[in-house]
């Protein structure tokens, strides 16, 4: 968080220089109004004369706020130094400073106050114990003219203060603590404020006129002149009813604010928490009401897009059930349908490229030796496992050389390794079969339980064959296998048969390609079951 460029230690000499001048003002204008009123009634020389105290109303009313205030203001003040100048990053505010500077407006009006309640008892003191006897009016007028004037530089202190802290200090302050059901929160309300400023602006000038009209009959000889009499009688009547009315109007005028301040306060928590059903009735037709027909409005909008929001987290929720067990499917699938199968419907899932093409590739066959024998020496389920142990460890050796294990046996698997080229998607088929063979060295070496050892006998044949998918229709509907098929695929599958003792048997065309990266040794010539002429047959010298 960087810092706003009007919050600087500056900021906060300014509250302290605003306590120490509204204080100062009142006290001219308390004395100003005295001087007009009173002083002609109490000589100069009397301890009661507000020039013989002066310097004490100095003191109480304005040094006193301002010291006050200072010390209050001095964690705000340290932490601003602290945290270094306008441009320098500053950590977040704590909890406590947020709602220290929070209260400063209250804090420093309270002051304020206080200071001229201590200049009131000090004067009440000094009239009381005066040895000049004071008319009641006069007297009246000395105990609470400082009461008047405390509030009256109490309200400018809050007002002024609260400005300044809403546009400087609160921006930053504010974003780390909630407003709304804080109860460490000072909150003046609105209601609050309204009071307040009646005070000032109604409350204590009709007041003073009472007080001052109090003053006048108290000096005069209502006998003598009735006129005056009257015209006091007149001032206080006026008086009177314009306090009472100005009280009630007052309180009107807050509860028509106030009411539909709280009512939107409370649908704003409930909308917050949650409820997008709330809406507050219009109850007037000034601003207040456009509020919160806006209020109604946005909440009516919110309940239909959270609504709407549901209803798409219930269809997302549902589409999300069948995407899982299409996912679970799929997974289940994938065991059982060749690799190239698989990208080929990924890659297009409407049509996907599966049609039968003549294609280079090199095929692998093997199969398990005496597989007859085994078959007869164990029981299924140990047979089972035996083949499953060993075929398990060959699925990632086949994968990582671009095998793609296209036809499972009993005894036996067919992979199809193929590429851009031809030599190289050879020389991968070697790798595997060598590879197979070690690792069912290191099985055999592991088998316990007295469990036969085994031998895979792998033959290997390189050349064109129709790679793609078989048809097969009927009444019922279709089936697809996907294959390779042609003379290539036969020979493999017949060196298979023709490897002996975990040999792996390479056809010509096969050991011609690969011949330059392995060490092969020629077996001759051999008539292979099921083919008319005789093939030459290589085996890899491991």
């Amino acid at each position: 968080m960087t810092r706003s460029t009007e919050l600087r230690p500056e900021t906060i000499r300014w509250l302290v220089i605003l306590v120490f001048v509204t204080n100062l003002a009142v006290i001219g204008l308390l004395f100003a109004y005295g001087a007009i009123n009173l002083l002609p009634y109490v000589p100069v020389d009397h301890e009661i004369h507000p020039r013989n105290y002066l310097p004490v109303v100095v003191v109480l009313s304005v040094l006193v706020p301002t010291m006050a205030a200072a010390v209050y203001l001095r964690p705000v003040f340290a932490w601003l130094r602290a945290d270094g100048g306008v441009d320098e990053k500053v950590s977040p505010i704590s909890a406590e400073m947020a709602h220290l500077s929070t209260s400063l407006p209250l804090v420093l009006a309270l002051w304020s106050w206080l200071g001229w309640i201590a200049t009131a008892v000090y004067v009440t003191a000094r009239a009381i114990s005066g040895a000049l006897e004071i008319p009641d009016g006069h007297l009246l007028h000395f105990v609470s003219r400082p009461v008047m004037a405390g509030l009256i530089a109490a309200t400018s202190t809050f007002f002024v203060a609260e400005h300044f802290c809403r546009s400087t200090i609160w921006l930053t302050t504010l974003k780390f603590i909630t407003v709304t059901g804080n109860s460490r929160l000072r909150r003046v309300r609105v209601w609050h404020r309204l009071v307040a400023l009646w005070l000032v602006v109604g409350g204590l000038p009709l007041g003073a006129i009472v007080l001052t009209t109090l003053a006048l009959l108290g000096n005069a000889d209502q006998a003598a002149d009735p006129v005056t009499q009257r015209f006091a009688s007149v001032l206080l009547l006026i008086a009177g009813s314009a306090i009472v009315g100005g009280i009630w109007l007052s309180w009107l005028v807050s509860r028509s604010i106030t009411e539909p301040l709280e009512k939107l306060e409370q649908g704003t928590a409930l909308l917050s928490s949650g409820d997008f059903n709330v809406r507050i009735p219009v109850r007037a037709t000034d601003e207040f009401g456009s509020l919160t027909e806006g209020f109604n409005t946005a909440a009516s909008r919110l309940s239909v897009s959270y609504a709407e929001i549901e209803s798409r987290n219930r269809e997302l929720a549902t589409a999300l059930e069948r995407v899982e067990l299409l996912e679970q499917v799929k997974r289940g699938l994938d065991r059982f349908v060749p690799d190239a199968v698989r990208r080929a419907i990924e890659l297009n899932p409407e049509a996907p490229e599966l049609t039968k093409r003549t294609k280079d590739v090199t095929v692998l066959f093997l199969d398990i030796e005496d597989y007859s024998r085994l078959s007869e020496l164990l029981e299924r389920h140990q047979l089972n496992a035996l083949v499953e142990s060993y075929f398990s460890l060959f699925l990632e050796t086949i994968r990582d050389e671009g095998g793609d294990i296209n036809e499972t046996a009993g005894d036996g698997l067919m992979i199809i390794f193929q590429g851009s080229d031809v030599y190289s998607h050879a020389v991968s088929t070697v790798r595997a079969a060598l590879a197979i063979q070690y690792q069912t060295m290191v099985a055999n070496k592991k088998i316990v339980h007295n469990m036969p050892q085994i031998a895979i006998n792998i033959g290997i044949s390189s050349g064109e064959c129709d790679v793609g998918a078989t048809r097969f229709k009927g009444p019922t509907g279709e089936r697809w296998t996907f294959t390779a098929s042609g003379p290539v695929t036969n020979l493999a599958a017949r060196l298979g048969d023709y490897a002996k003792g975990g040999q792996v048997l390479l056809s010509n065309e096969s050991a011609r390609r690969v011949e330059a990266r392995f060490q092969l040794r020629s077996l001759g010539s051999a008539n292979l079951k099921g083919l008319t002429r005789p093939e030459e047959i290589w085996v890899v010298v491991t």
